[in-house]
């Protein structure tokens, strides 16, 4: 199981180890992972949310228990991670950075092929509900605090009419939504087209992680020690308790789905964290990169534990 685990987590050192090097020599430019990132958050993660849900079946929604438990997890750990930045005097854009990397899982690169490895090929649909939930729902929050702390400056009632366009107009919240009405509908979704939308999804993943490696490479100050130790602790120990502390208390649902549920918010942090981390400041990048690059690390001994704890 620890090969399985590390075999999971080496394409995502690979990928962050390659941008490092093309920013070290400077082999794309200076301004390459500002291009990657805006490549990512308009284009690629919303196509990547579109068919994901589009593809799902809509039975897979059905399980509200699942749903809720997976939320409030995530959204409990997110509020945590949020005030407490706040108590160490974080402003509120660099705040939301923090509370989105301890909450957001990598479900699609790390958490599908270790899930499909430990509990078989009926574990796709419930991995499938997560993706769903963080990428729609848990990103989203994170979006719109994201448009709120910009438009702060302009006043409450100025800001919170930018803020609320600014997130309509988001290219991953209108293709969420496309894409559950395209589940519900049942529309057909292949041939050539998804063979595009597909090749353009998958970019997401090595497009984030090649600009973390290049911002890495980037001269900056020295990362602060005790953020990225909260942010950390709260993403790879404390989602995981919060998660199966809430499935306790809710009704009870497939011990299959219960697993993957855990097991989700166990994975280390996801790279679309640092893809918004770029509208807060270099503070919020730096800590965005090395909680990716940290909770990537340390995953490979905390996701031991966590399978093992599930039996």
């Amino acid at each position: 199981m620890a090969m399985t685990i590390i075999g999971a987590l080496f394409p995502v050192f690979g990928l962050i180890l390659t941008g490092y090097v093309c920013g070290r020599y400077d082999i794309l430019g200076d301004r390459a992972f500002e291009v990657l990132n805006r490549f990512v958050i308009a284009i690629t993660l919303p196509i990547l949310t579109f068919r994901s849900i589009a593809h799902m079946d809509p039975r897979s929604l059905a399980v509200p228990v699942m749903i809720l438990a997976v939320t409030a997890g995530a959204l409990t750990t997110y509020a945590l991670g949020f005030a407490v930045e706040r108590r160490f005097g974080r402003p509120t854009g660099e705040a939301n950075i923090a509370a989105l990397c301890a909450c957001f899982s990598n479900t699609g690169f790390i958490g599908l092929p270790v899930a499909m490895l430990a509990f078989g090929r009926d574990s796709a649909a419930p991995v499938a509900v997560t993706m769903l939930i963080y990428s729609a729902i848990v990103f989203t929050v994170g979006l719109i605090m994201s448009e709120v702390s910009l438009a702060q400056a302009h006043g409450t009632t100025t800001g919170v009419k930018l803020a609320a366009r600014s997130v309509i107009r988001s290219p991953l919240i209108l293709l969420a939504l496309a894409g559950v009405a395209w589940s519900v509908l049942g529309l057909p979704l292949s041939g050539p087209a998804d063979m595009l939308l597909a090749t353009l999804a998958q970019a997401t993943a090595p497009c984030a992680l090649t600009a973390i490696g290049i911002f890495i490479a980037l001269p900056r100050r020295n990362a602060a020690p005790g953020p990225i130790g909260r942010v950390v602790t709260l993403k790879l120990i404390g989602q995981p308790l919060i998660t199966a502390g809430f499935l306790l208390l809710l009704p009870p649902i497939p011990p299959l789905w219960a697993k993957v549920a855990i097991l989700m918010a166990a994975m280390p942090c996801g790279a679309s964290s640092f893809v918004l981390a770029g509208k807060a400041g270099r503070w919020a990048m730096e800590l965005s990169a090395w909680a990716v690059t940290l909770t990537t690390s340390l995953a490979s001994l905390t996701l031991i534990g966590v399978l093992w704890s599930l039996g």
